[in-house]
Formats: C-alpha cells, structure tokens, sequence
C-alpha cells in the first residue's frame, strides 16, 4: 500500500462519513441502526474502492475530484 492508497481511503472515508450524516439527519435513525448502515456502508465502498482501484477508471475520478476541489476552493468558495 503506498501514499495515494492512504489519501484515497480519507477522500472516501471523508465522503462516507457525509452520506451517513446526511442520511441520520433525513430519516432520523437510531444509535444502532446508524451503526449498522455504517458498517455495511463501509463494506460496500470497501468493495467499490478495491475493484475500480484497479482499473484506470480509479486514477480519471481522482483526477476529476482534485480538480473540482481546486476549482471549488480558488475560484467559488470566496465568491460565497
């Protein structure tokens, strides 16, 4: 495992975390229901990532996602 390995699990747990906040505040969970969607969740991307990692789709949506962030944070979150 090298250093994108790293940083593309943060990017993905980053967003992940954002789903299951998103989903927790629309339908109103419980403590262990929202655990259990984590979990399972988890897995499921887990799945996602290992398999498009190793395709050359893996590095076309890194690049598009670090663009978006660069575009995002020079150009459009000062204009907020």
């Amino acid at each position: 495992m090298n250093i994108n390995d790293f940083l593309s699990i943060a990017i993905i747990g980053a967003v992940l975390s954002i789903v299951i906040q998103f989903i927790k505040n629309k339908f109103g969970m419980n403590a262990n229901m929202i655990k259990l969607m984590t979990i399972l969740l988890a897995v499921f991307v887990g799945i996602v990532y290992y398999f498009l990692s190793q395709t050359i789709w893996w590095q076309t949506i890194l690049g598009v996602l670090a663009a978006a962030s660069t575009v995002y944070a020079l150009l459009l979150k000062g204009s907020n």
